[in-house]
Formats: C-alpha cells, sequence, structure tokens
C-alpha cells in the first residue's frame, strides 16, 4: 500500500472510526455509572472522553516515515482514533481498567502499563500512562447507524491529572524527539525530578483519601441508607447536595445500625410523610435530599434537642414541624 491508497483508504473510513471511537467512550462511561450508581461522572472524569482521530499527516508519518517495521501500515497502525480517560488518581484508573477489561463488545490487550514499568525499572521517573488497545468482538452497528467491522482498532489511554498534565507539557518534546536531535541532561533529570514528584503526590492523596473516608465512614453509610429509603419509599431518586454532609456530621451519634429500622418504622406509623415529600420534592429543595428523612424521624422524637444541634438555617427546619404538627423550639 503505499501513500495515495493509504489516504483514500483513511479518508473512505475515518468517519467509521470516529463513530467507533464515540461508541468505546460511551460504553465505558456507561458501564462505569453500571458498575457504581453513586459514582458523578462528571466529577470521576476530568476531562471529557472524547474521541480524537490521528490527523493525516501524523499517520503518514508514522507509516512510511519514521522506520517502522511494517508489512501493512493500515492495519497494524492501531490508534488510528483514541479516546483518553482523565482521572484523579491512580487508584481511579484500575476501576475503568476493570471496566475494558471484562466487557465482551471487543477484545483488550494491554499496550503500555506504567505500574509494570515501575516494578521492571524502579528506579526511573518517566512518561506514565495506561494504553489499551481495543478491537470490536464482532461486527457490530453504533446507535447512529454506522457499521464498526470485527477487528476495528481503538487506543484508550488512562491517565491521572498530574499524569496527564506532565504529558502535555513533555510529552511531544521529551519523548518524541525526532532522530538526530538531543535533550540537555538537565532537562531530562528535571522532567524525571517532576515524574518522582507526581508519583509522591499521588500516593499521598491516595493515603489521606483513605484516611478521609475511614473517618467518614458512618457519614457515608448512613446518607446511603437514607438515599435508598427515600428512592423505594417516595419512588424518586434523592439529590445529593453538600447539606447532607452537613446535617448528618452534626448528628453523627444518630447513625447507628438501627438507623434503617427507624426511619422505616417511622414512615410505617405516618405515611403522609412519604406523601408530603413526594408532593413537595419539585418544588423545594429540602425535600430532595435524603436528609430530609432523618430531620422528621429526629424532629418527632426530639424536637428540642434537633433544633438546637442544627447546623443550617431554621428555614430547612421549620416545614419539618410544621409538616410533623409541632411548634418549632425557639433555640437561643
Amino acid at each position: 500500500m503505499n501513500e495515495a491508497e493509504f489516504v483514500k483508504k483513511w479518508e473512505s473510513e475515518r468517519e467509521m472510526y470516529i463513530a467507533w471511537g464515540s461508541f468505546v467512550a460511551t460504553k465505558i462511561s456507561d458501564a462505569l455509572q453500571v458498575a457504581d450508581q453513586t459514582l458523578d461522572l462528571k466529577k470521576f472524569l476530568k476531562i471529557p472522553p472524547t474521541p480524537r482521530e490521528k490527523e493525516l499527516d501524523s499517520l503518514l508519518g508514522k507509516a512510511f516515515h519514521r522506520n517502522k517495521p511494517y508489512k501493512n501500515p493500515y492495519e497494524e497502525i492501531e490508534d488510528k482514533v483514541g479516546v483518553r480517560f482523565v482521572v484523579l488518581l491512580t487508584s481511579d484508573i484500575k476501576n475503568i481498567a476493570r471496566v475494558i477489561q471484562t466487557s465482551e463488545l471487543w477484545h483488550a490487550s494491554l499496550d503500555k502499563d506504567y505500574e509494570a514499568e515501575r516494578e521492571n525499572r524502579p528506579l526511573e521517573f518517566t512518561y506514565q500512562s495506561v494504553h489499551y488497545v481495543i478491537k470490536a468482538a464482532n461486527d457490530l452497528t453504533t446507535e447512529n447507524g454506522v457499521t464498526i467491522p470485527r477487528g476495528t482498532p481503538c487506543e484508550v489511554q488512562l491517565r491521572t491529572l498530574l499524569q496527564h498534565a506532565h504529558s502535555e507539557l513533555t510529552h511531544d518534546s521529551i519523548y518524541k524527539r525526532g532522530p538526530g536531535t538531543e535533550v540537555n541532561k538537565k532537562v531530562e533529570r528535571t522532567v524525571a525530578k517532576s515524574m518522582a514528584l507526581i508519583e509522591a503526590v499521588d500516593e499521598y492523596f491516595i493515603a489521606a483519601i483513605d484516611e478521609l473516608a475511614a473517618a467518614t465512614q458512618p457519614e457515608r453509610e448512613g446518607l446511603e441508607t437514607l438515599a435508598a429509603i427515600f428512592y423505594d419509599r417516595i419512588g424518586i431518586r434523592p439529590n445529593k447536595d453538600k447539606t447532607n454532609t452537613l446535617v448528618l456530621q452534626s448528628f453523627r451519634h444518630k447513625l447507628d445500625e438501627d438507623l434503617r429500622q427507624k426511619i422505616l418504622a417511622m414512615l410505617d406509623a405516618k405515611p403522609v410523610i412519604a406523601s408530603m415529600i413526594k408532593d413537595n420534592f419539585d418544588t423545594q429543595y429540602i425535600y430532595r435530599q435524603p436528609w430530609i428523612l432523618l430531620a422528621f424521624l429526629l424532629a418527632s422524637s426530639e424536637p428540642a434537642q434537633t433544633a438546637e444541634k442544627w447546623p443550617l438555617t431554621p428555614d430547612e427546619l421549620r416545614p419539618v414541624y410544621n409538616d410533623l404538627g409541632i411548634r418549632f423550639p425557639t433555640v437561643e
């Protein structure tokens, strides 16, 4: 295949490859959400995973002008389209890798694994990323009606935000420089030190997050309990605004193992509470938050103490007392 034939084939298949990249990005994102329904995908992914096709000149350079030992360059170049997932920490990368490896829609091969490279070269600090090449397991048709032939490749890169920043600054100038060009050793050392620092920061962040998760476990478990009961009894999925954290922190001593039973018993004894929440869900903020269930429980059992410890303004709590027919306590 010569350059003209390469260009003609690429132009005929370019839109198909873009559709394949979009399909891959969507399916991975959907699978992440299915694996963890509490995941806020917009926050989890620091950059939208938009498919990017390789520019024509870059393809031609790689195929014909960079001494690559290709016998059939068009078929052997597997990054004609790529998708990049950028997350906060290396521990997050493992969640995406698990989704990629377990999908039946494609066959995935690990093209580059920074963890394996660190294991093999522990004293070297260099460019890091996880690269998969995934190929369609069977012929398939996208939602837009584009047919993707079996074996069509797509490169998927997994990076942390810090790795991505490092790559954007250094990859082309340091790791993909042309033959005959050299980089000052001082520059190489500076780049290596920056990667070492990135590794250290990632480890510190992971350790800090693990400690925070352990410290806030009662609040997180309490929120999930309240949210699950809300969805089951109200029939609408609640929001989880940051006010939930403030409320649950203030009443942490009430988030015991009997919380679920107490909330369910209250809803069974006073079914009007579920009706009031549902009726006000669309019009009032407080009725869209899982903490509303805890507020009803505490206001009915400990009205004075609840008002005294309430971490928000009285305006959030007063409607709960009104719904229960209880006088709102005067808090000094």
